[in-house]
């Protein structure tokens, strides 16, 4: 223990001084303050050392001391005189030759008659110093780094491998602030860290971005432990770490790589959903295993009614066969070219597909296939549409290019039918001319309406509102509809002006209406509405009748043919050619109830109007 004073001791030789330094553990010597020769050695010497304390007797105090510690045990003893106490940690040499640790502490005392001696008190602390510098050779020598902090977090001892990871001797990293040379963006990290280890008392372990000497920073990861003493309060802590740099650039390049392709499957996933085609793959057992957002949306399905199922569950009955054998062949590698087959909705709706499809590989072996469709129903329903006109058309230009060349002798003709009326030699054959003018007067008519299909017939649009168009044509269409026993319904809405020419919409009305009324039975009824949905301006008719057989469907408005008896086919080519005339398009729902005939007009731009 140290004074820091200089101590008096009545008489170390005699008494209970005597008595203490006789039992004590620790060797006890006494040397002379001038001569440095020992007055006084203790037992503790032989047990200790292996010398009497009678051969210890007038040697010098540095005699036993090794001959590497002599300068600086030389150094502490003049200092510690001055001081009038000191201490050091020293080897000392044993009787048999070798060497022990010692811990030394001295006191500057004064003996009763005043004179001056040194009194030095030591004891072996070889084990703790073996195990000491047992501990240090191992941290001298580890490639991990070894930093040891006291409580204030001030460096007390860097090993020496700190200078292979961080480029620092450990000379350099002595007395530096532990956070010092910790990233600022890493250094509340560790210590939240450092206080849950103090709080806790155990150990920690993190990573962190650590400054090297030469100005950059490495990521290390470190091991902390906290230190205490025999009261168990915080003596410090120690840090075990190592350089993960290269590993945590490993780790970035991955995380980047990673980031790319999510970035490239996101782009994938983005183009596949917003294609205009159908896009879906199947596996060997033909079970879908992914279906784009088209998919779903054309076909009303969810994604999950449709993963795991065949994909035959979704063909029409009547073509699985076909797909099946085509889906068979694909696995053989049969490429059948694109090919068409029907789709069942969710709603049970049809759409007709053209399909194309690759197979996909996986380590050389085809292990399913994915398929591109496009929904050509509407595209289908399109080009039939466009034959039916065409052959209007046809059918119209024919009737204008030959029609006053037959009117001008069916004029004739009729003229001289109509005079041998007025002639009493046919007055018995009345019935007959008749019957002759009103064949003539029916041919004039089918003249007139294939002329009403030709393409180049000219319209004149104005701006007028249908309602009123109808509501003045609902006194013949009531009169007409009471002739036959049933009954009109308007159901009129607010709707705004159209570009119309008057003349063609209501040829366009009596034909819908009068074919109605035909379908429908006595006492039913025929409803005429308008109304406006978003820009179109709707106009529907409605009958009850029996519907329109699907063959006379798939061929409406193709000239002679009809659904009625002695129908030519010819009103509904009239009305599908005003439609185009309108730019308007034709909406036709059919079932045992009835058949509603929707006409949708686009409603013109406000300078339109103008």
């Amino acid at each position: 223990m140290e004074l820091g004073e200089e101590v008096v001791l009545r008489d170390i030789l005699e008494g209970d001084y005597r008595l203490v330094a006789e039992y004590s553990t620790e060797i006890v010597d006494v040397f002379d303050r001038e001569t440095f020769k020992c007055i006084y050695a203790s037992p503790a010497n032989q047990r200790i050392l292996g010398y009497k304390p009678e051969e210890l007797l007038g040697r010098m105090c540095l005699d036993l001391v090794h001959p590497d510690d002599l300068e600086y045990i030389s150094r502490e003893l003049r200092e510690g005189i001055a001081r009038g106490s000191g201490k050091a940690e020293l080897r000392e040499r044993k009787k048999d030759g070798s060497y022990i640790w010692a811990e030394v502490q001295g006191h500057l005392i004064s003996s009763p008659d005043g004179h001056q001696e040194i009194l030095l008190v030591s004891r072996d602390i070889n084990d703790r110093k073996i195990a000491e510098n047992t501990l240090r050779e191992i941290t001298d020598n580890m490639l991990d780094g070894i930093v040891l902090f006291d409580k204030a977090g001030i460096i007390e001892y860097a090993s020496p491998s700190c200078r292979n990871l961080l480029g620092y001797t450990p000379q350099e990293l002595k007395n530096r602030a532990k956070l010092e040379l910790v990233h600022p963006e890493d250094r509340w990290q560790l210590v939240q860290a450092v206080r849950e280890e103090i709080r806790n008392q155990s150990f920690v372990r993190l990573e962190f971005r650590c400054c090297h000497a030469w100005g950059h920073y490495i990521w290390v990861e470190a091991v902390g432990n906290t230190l205490v003493d025999r009261n168990k309060r915080v003596k410090g802590m120690v840090f075990a770490f190592r350089d993960i740099n290269a590993r945590k650039q490993a780790e970035q390049r991955i995380q980047e790589n990673e980031d790319k392709l999510k970035d490239q499957y996101n782009y994938l996933n983005t183009l596949i959903n917003n294609m205009n085609e159908f896009c879906y793959t199947y596996d060997r057992n033909y079970n879908l295993t992914f279906v784009n957002q088209k998919t779903i949306v054309g076909t009303g399905y969810s994604k999950e009614e449709m993963l795991g199922r065949p994909i035959f569950d979704f063909v029409h009955p009547e073509d699985r066969e076909k797909v099946r054998n085509i889906a068979r062949g694909r696995f053989q590698s049969i490429d059948p070219g694109r090919y068409e087959h029907r789709l069942i909705c969710r709603d049970g709706r049809e759409l007709l597909v053209r399909i194309k499809g690759a197979p996909i590989y996986n380590h050389g072996e085809i292990t399913g296939m994915v398929v591109l469709s496009d929904d050509i129903t509407e595209h289908t329903k399109m080009q039939v549409e466009m034959a039916r006109l065409d052959q209007m058309h046809i059918v119209g230009e024919i009737a204008a290019g030959i029609a006053h060349e037959i009117r001008n002798p069916m004029t004739t003709v009729k003229g001289f039918l109509q005079l041998l009326l007025r002639d009493d030699d046919f007055s018995g054959k009345q019935e007959y001319l008749e019957i002759m003018i009103e064949e003539l007067n029916r041919a004039n008519a089918i003249i007139g309406e294939f002329l009403s299909m030709a393409r180049n017939k000219m319209v004149d649009l104005k701006s007028c509102q249908l309602n009123q168009v109808i509501r003045s044509m609902a006194p013949l269409l009531q009169a007409d509809a009471f002739l036959a026993d049933r009954t009109i319904i308007l159901k009129l809405t607010d709707i705004p002006d159209l570009l119309l020419d008057v003349k063609e919409i209501r040829q366009l009305i009596i034909n819908l209406v009068r074919n109605a009324l035909e379908a429908t039975p006595r006492g039913g009824i025929v409803e005429i509405k308008t109304w406006q949905e978003n820009d179109v301006v709707n106009l529907a008719i409605k009958d009850e009748g029996g519907g329109i057989p699907a063959e006379v469907m798939e061929k409406l408005g193709t000239p002679f043919i009809s659904g009625k008896e002695n129908g030519t086919g010819l009103g509904l080519a009239v009305c599908f050619g005003i439609i185009e005339r309108h730019k308007a398009t034709t909406d036709i729902k059919t079932s045992p109830l009835g058949t509603t005939f929707t006409v949708k007009f686009n409603c013109p731009a406000k300078y339109e109007l103008e």
